[in-house]
């Protein structure tokens, strides 16, 4: 359970990674295009023109960092999650030092003066942004905030003409954190209810390809997977294997026993086929009333004739139980393994199992017989 939650906790953090990604990659070109504009039209750029080209610089090189970051970002978060953090993180952390730097300056050097206004109110509202698209993770939000507002604040209360304008900062952190809490939890309960309806999905897509009684899957999965399994084996030249399972004199349990305990003789039957699989790409599959089908793709005939086989000894040595009553069932199974070819049909294979359990039952029943076996 513990690792459970684990892996749950780490999905959600890449899950929070990869929302706030998309949601900020605007930020780096627009603090850009902020410093650009306001460092013009503030006449700054004229005054202190080779300040205003290096801080264009670093941050039109965040820019062009953060581009050639998109190209690899998606192996990187796939290969080095930690890495990737560091490399998405660490220029928006850097621009916001830059800016709060300029924010700061505005307080105590007389070359900024004309900044004050334009630069209170472009961190404002960068402030504001970055709280909204770093909501998913609430430590990095307000470690934004408090980068961009807080050496301002240390300024300000430094200086008894500036503090005044300290409280309003700190007035405006408090109620962007105030904010964030709200933010923080729209995200997660909109995160929560997708992992929801997610889970109902898959759970619904489990029910429409299993059968209810057995728990295998049912025929229409059946159906789609045969000829998947068909078309891969014509392309690779491959094997394809098939098993009709019939349970013998089924009507006679369901007529002496009662239809709950032929019921449960259906599930105890699909549990030793499920036993008798041994690869993830084996399909058992309820085919229809007391017949199950087993797909075995990459299995020449002679295997496919030993688990069949295998199969039937099972039945014949289980004592099948329900209520206070045991009984013996057996079965009769066909078999048929082909190498498919495009120019016929997956009902091919069918035919061919179907008419190995004909054989079989007219061999006596309890027994295995091979059909059609050939390339």
């Amino acid at each position: 359970m513990a690792s459970n939650d684990s892996l749950k906790r780490v999905t959600r953090e890449q899950q929070m990674d990869s929302d706030i990604y998309r949601r900020c990659l605007w930020l780096l070109p627009v603090y850009a295009v902020l410093w650009a504009a306001i460092s013009w039209f503030s006449g700054f750029y004229q005054a202190v023109t080779e300040l205003s080209r290096y801080v264009a610089a670093a941050f039109f090189g965040l820019v062009a960092f953060q581009w050639l970051f998109s190209l690899v970002q998606r192996r990187l978060f796939d290969a080095a999650i930690g890495l990737w953090r560091i490399f998405f993180y660490g220029p928006l952390f850097l621009a916001a030092v830059v800016w709060s730097a300029l924010f700061t300056l505005c307080f105590f050097q007389e070359d900024f003066a004309a900044l004050v206004l334009p630069i209170a109110f472009a961190t404002a509202g960068l402030t504001n942004a970055a709280v909204s698209h770093f909501a998913p993770s609430r430590w990095v939000a307000s470690s934004y905030a408090s980068v961009l507002l807080l050496p301002a604040v240390f300024i300000c209360f430094s200086s008894e003409s500036h503090l005044s304008t300290g409280v309003l900062v700190v007035a405006y952190w408090f109620y962007v954190l105030l904010i964030l809490q709200r933010f923080h939890a729209e995200y997660h309960a909109g995160f929560e209810q997708e992992s929801s309806f997610e889970q109902q999905h898959t759970e619904l897509q489990r029910q429409n390809r299993t059968d209810g009684l057995t728990k295998v899957f049912n025929r229409r999965y059946f159906d789609d997977a045969i000829k998947e399994q068909w078309l891969h084996g014509a392309k690779e030249g491959s094997w394809l294997a098939l098993l009709f399972i019939d349970i013998d004199h089924f009507k006679r349990i369901n007529d002496n026993y009662g239809h709950m305990a032929g019921d449960e003789c259906l599930k105890q039957a699909s549990a030793i086929l499920n036993g008798a699989v041994q690869s993830g790409s084996d399909i058992v599959a309820r085919y229809g009333g007391e017949e199950f089908a087993i797909l075995l793709p990459n299995t020449a005939p002679d295997m496919a004739e030993r688990i069949a086989e295998s199969i039937r000894k099972q039945f014949e040595l289980k004592e099948f139980c329900f209520d206070d009553t045991c009984i013996k069932v057996t079965a009769s199974i066909g078999v048929s393994s082909v190498v498919p070819n495009l120019a016929n049909e997956p009902s091919t294979l069918i035919d061919q199992a179907d008419q190995g359990v004909y054989m079989a039952k007219e061999a006596g029943r309890n027994n295995v017989q091979l059909f059609g076996a050939k390339a």
